[in-house]
């Protein structure tokens, strides 16, 4: 496994948000999963940015429920942590809501890097949201690693 772009990750593992009408009382129940998984692998990611070889274990818990009108929240909770200590450490929480058009928003803290001292190297918080190809249509609260080399974030300093 390999990683991307850290808000690509969670977009792509949470799978997006919009807004949704509220089913009616007929309606079938929302189907409901959840899931969590621990992973280690090499990171890709993190030798492509910082030339570093690495493995990064990553735990994750998952919930989706999906509705009769085919909308779609996603809770995703994630860590990914190196075996190298002088990398930071990189959590993310995110809830994604799926219209059943393929809008979709994205709200919480996508991002949050800790570096080895235990301060807060970049974190991403607010809202995101997507229309029906995937494209930035509104970006709510800050968001520095859209923007941002992330090198300068994983790096170690």
């Amino acid at each position: 496994m390999t990683r991307t772009v850290a808000c690509s990750l969670v977009i792509a593992t949470a799978l997006g948000l919009a807004t949704t009408t509220a089913t009616t009382a007929s309606a079938a129940p929302p189907g409901r999963e959840r899931g969590s998984f621990v992973e280690t692998f090499d990171d890709d990611f993190i030798f492509d940015l910082c030339g570093i070889r690495t493995q990064t274990t990553e735990t994750q818990r998952w919930s989706s429920t999906v509705r009769a009108d085919g909308s779609e929240v996603v809770r995703v909770v994630r860590t990914f942590v190196s075996d190298d200590p002088r990398l930071p450490v990189e959590k993310g929480a995110g809830t994604t809501f799926i219209a059943p058009d393929g809008t979709r928003r994205v709200v919480g803290k996508p991002v949050q890097l800790i570096g080895p001292d235990g301060g807060v190297r970049l974190l991403d918080a607010g809202r995101i949201d997507f229309d029906p190809a995937g494209n930035t249509s509104d970006v709510r609260g800050p968001h520095p690693s859209l923007d941002a080399d992330l090198r300068d974030y994983y790096r170690p300093q």
